[in-house]
């Protein structure tokens, strides 16, 4: 029996001494985990939600805050859903105030934010080149997801020049960057890129010049649009196309014709490697035209196409895409013009004749009045006799240049004027008169028409039974000198004879001073 007292008594104290080192490790601890200190990271439990923040139990003697604005901040990058009631969160102590009025003041985004930048500061460590994702655009660059950690990258530094970069094409990409600048404290992150695409295009630009000679054919994309030309990047660098270099045709519109991204076929037409300037040509790539139409056009043909250009000298029309052919003046009009814009406007659909084509020049002579010839078959609405109505235009020492109809004029001889003698044919006649004449001759291919007036006059009754008047002593005095007055009468019929036979419309332009040039 006291054997058996003896060991309950044993069990009793073992007990006794085993709740007292339980109660001295609780209280150790509690102890432990009452002793914070500003910047401690701790796990709590949300245990109540308040209109501006959430309660915490972080094992004080008192429950922590942790406000909304401490939840998050602008550097975090997809962070967390706001806590509930019974989540288990980290969080680091901001300030403790102790005393009977004891307070907690906790942050989240502090602690979360340390963590990713040491994060950060590892990989950095490890290399100085890092991948980073793009968030959205921003006025003057992009930013970016880093770690975890927004950083930002200047548009000057996406781009190996910094020019014409366009930000959309960045969306959602993943890419190699380089720290520009950090600073922890005021929690910017600045990158840049512009080396790694540097040194990229430097190898590929290398490669270039070893693959691609001049005269090669290449396929590339706008990059850019110019007044002067189009800029076109073939791979490694962008080439200039220039206006002149853009098309066959004349006065193309680039907005027009191109927009960026548009995908081009251009021929490679000079490389300056030291200046690292390559110049294209995008007609040249699709071949000369001339060669095709030189060709096809024969002299002689008649073709239609719209007016290019109107100058002073004539006008100028495409008759074949990118060809162009030249209407002289003077094969405008069959009367006479100041100007090519009197007959022609830029654009104006036009049907013309081939009149030369020199190969050697690629030069290729039209003509328009050619096609609107009004002497054809002039003979056949005014035949010899007929009476007409004409419009004095000119006159000259040998008679007088009528309008017939637009386009075609006549001589009146200055025998033809009058039955009566006529020294000069502004004696009878005074240019714009209208006046009645009689056709006499029409030749449409030798262009010439001759009309009279006299032939209209009645021949003045009695003139040739008029008895003649008895002559004076001084006139019976004089004699004749072999027949002189009969002599000069001959002479002057036979000179209006060679005039009319050798008058023709040459005579008409020289007078009227029309000359091709």
């Amino acid at each position: 029996m006291e054997q058996e007292q003896i060991l309950e008594n044993g069990a009793e104290t073992a007990a006794q001494d085993t709740g007292t080192q339980e109660t001295m490790e609780s209280m150790m601890e509690q102890i432990a985990l009452s002793d914070l200190h500003k910047g401690e990271v701790r796990t709590g439990t949300v245990i109540g939600e308040t209109d501006n923040g959430w309660l915490v139990d972080v094992s004080y003697k008192c429950e922590g805050y942790l406000p909304a604005k401490e939840w998050t901040h602008r550097i975090l990058v997809g962070d967390a859903e706001k806590p509930h009631v019974g989540d288990s969160i980290d969080v680091q102590v901001v300030s403790i105030r102790e005393g009977e009025e004891a307070q907690l003041l906790l942050s989240r985004w502090r602690h979360e934010f340390d963590r990713r930048w040491s994060e950060f500061e590892d990989k950095l460590a490890r290399n100085d080149i890092i991948q980073v994702k793009t968030i959205r655009k921003v006025k003057g660059g992009l930013m970016v997801d880093c770690c975890g950690l927004e950083g930002f990258i200047p548009i000057s530094h996406l781009a190996a020049d910094g020019r014409g970069v366009n930000l959309n094409k960045f969306t959602d990409e993943v890419f190699d960057v380089k720290l520009l600048e950090k600073d922890r404290k005021k929690h910017r992150i600045v990158f840049s890129r512009k080396s790694l695409v540097e040194k990229e295009a430097a190898e590929q630009r290398a490669k270039f010049y070893e693959d691609v000679q001049e005269g090669a054919i290449v396929e590339g994309e706008v990059s850019s649009l110019t007044d002067f030309g189009v800029f076109v990047n073939i791979g490694a660098v962008d080439g200039l196309v220039h206006m002149s270099e853009i098309s066959w045709k004349r006065s193309v519109r680039i907005k027009d014709a191109f927009k960026k991204g548009d995908k081009v076929t251009v021929k490679v037409i000079g490389i300056d490697r030291e200046n690292n300037r390559i110049s294209l040509s995008i007609r040249q790539a699709l071949g000369d035209p001339w060669d095709s139409a030189l060709e096809n056009i024969q002299k002689g043909a008649v073709l239609v196409g719209p007016v290019t250009n109107v100058t002073d000298f004539g006008a100028f029309v495409e008759i074949e895409p990118g060809v162009e052919g030249l209407i002289h003046i003077g094969d405008i009009s069959w009367t006479r013009i100041r100007h090519p814009k009197e007959a022609f406007r830029k654009g104006q659909e036009v049907k013309v004749q081939v009149l030369d084509i020199d190969r050697d020049k690629r030069r290729i002579s039209l003509g328009y009045k050619q096609l609107n010839d009004p002497w054809r078959d002039l003979d056949k609405k005014y035949q010899k006799g007929q009476d007409i109505t004409v419009k004095v235009v000119r006159l000259a020492d040998f008679g007088a240049f009528v309008e017939v109809e637009e386009g075609v004029e006549g001589l009146i001889h200055i025998s033809q004027l009058s039955t009566k003698r006529v020294e000069k044919p502004s004696d009878v006649l005074h240019e714009k008169q209208e006046v009645m004449a009689r056709v006499i001759e029409v030749s449409p291919e030798s262009r010439r028409m001759r009309l009279s007036i006299s032939a209209l006059e009645e021949p003045v009754a009695g003139a040739a039974d008029a008895p003649r008047q008895p002559r004076s002593d001084e006139q019976r005095s004089k004699k004749p000198r072999g027949g002189q007055r009969g002599g000069e009468e001959k002479q002057r019929a036979r000179v209006v004879q060679e005039e009319e036979a050798n008058y023709t419309m040459g005579d008409l332009f020289k007078d009227q001073n029309i000359s091709r040039d």
